[in-house]
C-alpha cells in the first residue's frame, strides 16, 4: 500500500457524514438570518407604494354652545396651510402656514372656513382652537370651556 492511499483511508475513517449536512444547515440558517436583517433593523420603511398625495380644500367645521355670538377668533395650526378661504364675514390670514381667523356676524355652529393643503389624506395632522368668542350684542367674552370646539373635515 503506498502511503497517499494509506491516508485518504484514515481520512475517509475519520469523516463524519452528518458533518456535511450541519455545514449546509448552518449556511441556510446565515442566509436565512442575512435575508431577514433589513426589515427587523430598520421598521420605519416606506411603503412601497404609498398613495399619492391629493392636494384639495377641507372644511373647518366649529361648534358653538351659544345662539348669540357675534365674533369667535380661531386658529389652525399643524401641518402647512396653502390658502385660507373664510365662509361669511370676518378676517383671516396666514402666517408661516398657519390660520389665524376673526369670525363675525351671527355666528353658528358649522362650516366657518375652508383650507387648502397639500394632503387631503393628512387632515389628522391639523389643530384647530377658539381663541375667544364674545356675544353679538353685548361683547361680553363667553367661557370657552363650555362647549366650544374647532375641527378640520374633508
Amino acid at each position: 500500500m503506498t502511503h497517499t492511499y494509506k491516508l485518504s483511508r484514515r481520512l475517509a475513517a475519520s469523516h463524519d457524514p452528518l458533518s456535511d449536512v450541519r455545514r449546509v444547515m448552518l449556511l441556510l440558517l446565515l442566509l436565512l438570518a442575512i435575508s431577514c436583517r433589513d426589515g427587523l433593523t430598520d421598521p420605519q420603511t416606506p411603503n412601497p407604494n404609498p398613495e399619492p398625495a391629493t392636494a384639495g380644500w377641507v372644511s373647518v367645521v366649529l361648534t358653538t354652545p351659544n345662539g348669540n355670538d357675534g365674533a369667535v377668533q380661531l386658529t389652525l395650526s399643524g401641518a402647512p396651510i396653502d390658502s385660507l378661504q373664510l365662509i361669511g364675514s370676518g378676517f383671516a390670514s396666514l402666517v408661516n402656514g398657519t390660520g389665524k381667523l376673526l369670525v363675525t356676524g351671527t355666528v353658528q355652529s358649522g362650516i366657518v372656513a375652508r383650507i387648502w393643503v397639500p394632503n387631503v389624506r393628512a387632515i389628522a395632522r391639523y389643530q384647530g382652537s377658539v381663541d375667544a368668542a364674545a356675544a353679538r350684542s353685548t361683547y361680553q367674552l363667553q367661557d370657552l370651556t363650555q362647549g366650544y370646539s374647532l375641527r378640520v373635515t374633508r
